[in-house]
């Protein structure tokens, strides 16, 4: 009788166990000739990735229409919710789980597929990603409206102001640099969406644009010393707290990954696509080498090891961005896996018990300050691309 009844729960809780242990043990120790070198597995990756998800969508209801979605950079629509329902997408492509197409579905139908509420500011543009990702899988013309409106208008505009950042938005496009993409984070934001429409339409103008647009923002902000891009303007001779030259740890993230979502919309033989790999393999190799010895990039770049805190949004960029190339065929994983791996472990340790990413530097330009407890929607949609790029990688083993 005893051993029926261990038998009995065992066929029952086996399954909470594998998963938990997945979620709390998520790496194995592979032997590879004399190395030890630790992968994650897959399993864990997902379960990792779902947990830190659920999480986040629970706290995320009352930003819905329905609940009386919070204003400003918060709202539906707007950059915050934006990176994270870009991370969401990579999820909702790999889960088994429908519930988070469903739910992206459902919160955008809910807001009618709108963009952010500044028609030419590129931090409002980013949920256009999530929109045409959706027109994708389902062929809805209300998600794909808005975007097209919103870029036809836009490119009519025509902005040619300078590049100059100035922080105060209004309707003057001579003296508001924001009408351009005059700040590193607009890279992420604004640019992969037209790419990706000028593929969905067939119309070439919104790639045109784009690549207009991203080229005179990397001429202007990229240092030519050290090939790193200066969040704006404000920052060319500015010195952080260790007398570094400052270069944001996330502003380079937005950077990095808006290259590598250009280039998933950018297929091989099209006229612009050379660019921007040139532009990714620089940037891979500059970035890689600043890697802390903890596995995390500091907030500053340049200021290396000065940085203790494991701030994980940046990171997160980092290590989607470089697996990303490795199962893209851009990057040796003989070079570039070590620096995968310390990194994810680095994002894989930040989950706390309940689901919740830490480490994330909150709402800000600059390096800052962080803590264990400092989570944001922006810092859960890296750490999904991260890991989105790490199970398709384990995948391929």
């Amino acid at each position: 009788m005893p051993n029926r009844i261990i038998k009995i729960l065992t066929q029952v809780f086996r399954p909470l166990l594998t998963t938990f242990i997945l979620a709390c043990f998520p790496f194995v120790s592979l032997a590879n000739g004399d190395q030890q070198e630790a992968l994650p597995l897959k399993e864990g990756v997902m379960a990792q990735m779902e947990k830190v998800a659920n999480w986040q969508i629970a706290r995320t209801q009352h930003m819905t229409h329905v609940g009386r979605a919070r204003a400003g950079s918060e709202a539906y629509g707007r950059w915050i919710q934006g990176a994270f329902y870009k991370g969401l997408t990579k999820l909702a492509e790999r889960s088994e789980n429908p519930f988070y197409e469903t739910w992206i579905g459902y919160v955008g139908k809910d807001h009618n597929w709108k963009l952010g509420k500044v028609k030419y500011f590129a931090d409002d543009h980013v949920i256009a990603q999530t929109n045409l990702w959706y027109y994708r899988r389902h062929k809805n013309e209300e998600a794909l409206a808005p975007v097209k409106e919103t870029f036809d208008w836009l490119i009519e505009q025509a902005p040619d102001n300078s590049l100059e950042f100035v922080a105060d938005r209004n309707k003057d496009k001579v003296h508001n640099c924001q009408w351009r993409w005059c700040w590193a984070d607009a890279l992420f934001m604004a640019p992969p969406a037209l790419f990706e429409l000028s593929s969905i339409t067939g119309d070439p103008k919104y790639a045109n644009y784009a690549h207009k647009e991203f080229k005179a923002t990397i001429d202007y902000l990229q240092d030519p010393k050290t090939k790193l891009v200066f969040r704006d303007s404000r920052f060319f001779n500015k010195k952080g707290k260790f007398e570094e030259q400052v270069f944001w740890s996330r502003g380079m993230g937005w950077v990095y990954a808006g290259v590598v979502h250009s280039l998933e919309s950018l297929p091989v033989g099209h006229k612009y696509r050379s660019y921007y790999e040139a532009l990714y393999l620089q940037l891979s190799k500059t970035i890689v080498a600043l890697q802390k010895a903890d596995g995390a990039w500091p907030m500053s770049l340049l200021a290396g090891e000065n940085y203790k805190e494991p701030e994980t949004s940046g990171t997160a960029f980092f290590t989607y961005g470089i697996i990303w190339g490795m199962n893209n065929g851009l990057l040796e994983s003989e070079a570039y896996l070590p620096a995968a791996m310390k990194g994810w472990k680095v994002l894989s340790s930040a989950v706390h018990p309940d689901g919740k990413f830490g480490w994330v530097q909150g709402v800000n330009e600059k390096p800052d300050v962080v803590t264990k407890d400092d989570s944001q929607l922006f810092g859960v949609g890296a750490f999904l691309l991260a890991g989105s790029a790490l199970y398709d990688f384990l995948g391929q083993k």
